[in-house]
């Protein structure tokens, strides 16, 4: 009876043995079952996200007829504002009374224009517009100016900090040489191509015009002579050292009174006041 009993607990155990190994082999099975099902995700996770950041990193293809508009818009800008430069050089910005306007073209999709630019170029973009009539009246054609003085603000907010300071001794240099970095993003945004700041500011001598570290500027004569190492604000030297005519000269003077020296907030606070006689040996 005993052996009996030795038999039945010998089977009890080999098979209690068989079970655990049993459920041993199935729980592996399982377990690498769900670290295939778990890596192949990872593998789709990332075939995903390689799909996403190349999509990403491929550029929005625009509208042709955008694109068109684009470079339209930018040949009228560059026209109009070669005209600005003389009018305002030549000192008769009151017979600037009318511009050309854009093509149909250029309007028709002005609106997703200045949404591909930054928020400066398209606000200076608005206010060259709100000063020009496209409607025209009975009387007058479209394009007429309706606010001189206005427009005459927004082509200074065109132009760097220095030139309304310098503008009669600035004749000559490529006026795109004198736009600021608004418009040279503007310009960037309408073509595809980059404008570099200072590109081609030379006078015919060879000289450069101006230099500048930050908000400071060098502006120099055709000569070569510095005419100022400043800061300007509110068109006008802020800070630092500038030579300026006098203002409130009259026209006609054999003599031109020239204040130098230095600048402190707009103030003209130490140098010197030098007489130039304003004659040509010829006109004696």
């Amino acid at each position: 009876m005993s052996g009996i009993v030795m038999m039945l607990l010998v089977l009890v155990i080999v098979a209690a043995v068989v079970v655990v190994i049993v459920q041993a082999m199935s729980e592996n099975r399982t377990g690498e079952k769900r670290e295939k099902e778990g890596t192949g995700k990872k593998v789709r996770d990332l075939q995903v996200d390689a799909v996403e950041m190349k999509r990403k990193k491929e550029p929005v293809r625009e509208d042709p007829e955008v694109t068109e508009a684009k470079k339209e818009l930018y040949q009228y800008l560059t026209q109009v504002i070669k005209k600005m430069f003389l009018y305002y050089r030549r000192g008769n910005w009151d017979t600037f009374t009318r511009v050309n306007l854009p093509s149909d073209k250029v309007m028709r999709h002005y609106d997703t224009i200045k949404k591909s630019l930054t928020t400066q170029s398209a606000e200076i973009l608005d206010a060259y517009f709100s000063c020009v009539d496209r409607e025209g009246t009975e009387e007058q054609k479209p394009g007429q100016i309706r606010e001189p003085e206005r427009l005459k603000e927004v082509f200074l907010c065109m132009v760097l900090p220095f030139y309304p300071v310098y503008y009669d001794r600035l004749d000559g240099i490529r006026y795109t040489s004198l736009l600021n970095q608004t418009m040279l993003n503007l310009f960037h945004r309408l073509t595809g191509k980059k404008f570099r700041m200072g590109y081609k500011n030379r006078y015919s001598s060879g000289v450069t015009a101006y230099r500048w570290k930050g908000d400071r500027y060098q502006v120099y004569a055709e000569d070569g002579k510095m005419l100022c190492d400043a800061v300007f604000k509110d068109g006008k030297v802020w800070e630092g050292f500038a030579c300026l005519p006098e203002e409130g000269q009259k026209a006609g003077e054999d003599w031109q009174l020239v204040r130098e020296g230095h600048f402190r907030e707009g103030v003209f606070t130490d140098g010197t006041l030098h007489y130039i006689y304003k004659k040509r040996c010829g006109e004696l």
